[in-house]
């Protein structure tokens, strides 16, 4: 990403060729909109999001895996902040099976919708797990 936007930035000013890739993330740019490069090298994520609003959520997704690197585990996962949501998800279902002795193609989801917000919870569940961002 950064050595695009440097790329870009050399390009405008004339010190280097605009290739079709530059012309095409310049133009996408004018019209607010993710670069195909960025998406097509897996440099991002594909979203239907304009580019302000896609990079305030990327932002953020790097604060919260950031965050649980260095920190450990949140108490309440955000799952839009995940690429592949159903690995954590099933991630979530074989540590339950492991501690629990059970198979994991027995277990099921179950959600229970909590009437608090996510800063307010201050611990992690017994068992399962807490998560927020879904949308409905």
């Amino acid at each position: 990403m950064r050595s695009s936007l440097s790329d870009l930035i050399k390009a405008i000013k004339g010190l280097v060729v605009m290739s079709m890739d530059l012309e095409s993330m310049f133009n996408r740019f004018l019209l607010n909109i993710v670069p195909e490069s960025w998406e097509r090298n897996t440099v991002g994520y594909p979203s239907l999001k304009p580019l302000a609003s896609w990079i305030d959520d990327f932002i953020e997704r790097i604060k919260f895996l950031g965050d649980w690197l260095y920190n450990g585990p949140p108490v309440s996962f955000w799952l839009s902040a995940f690429f592949f949501p159903q690995g954590f998800m099933t991630a979530s279902l074989q540590l339950y099976a492991r501690a629990n002795s059970f198979p994991i193609d027995e277990l099921v989801f179950q959600t229970h919708v909590l009437q608090i917000f996510r800063d307010e919870i201050t611990e992690a569940p017994e068992s399962g797990v807490h998560i927020h961002g879904i949308y409905i």
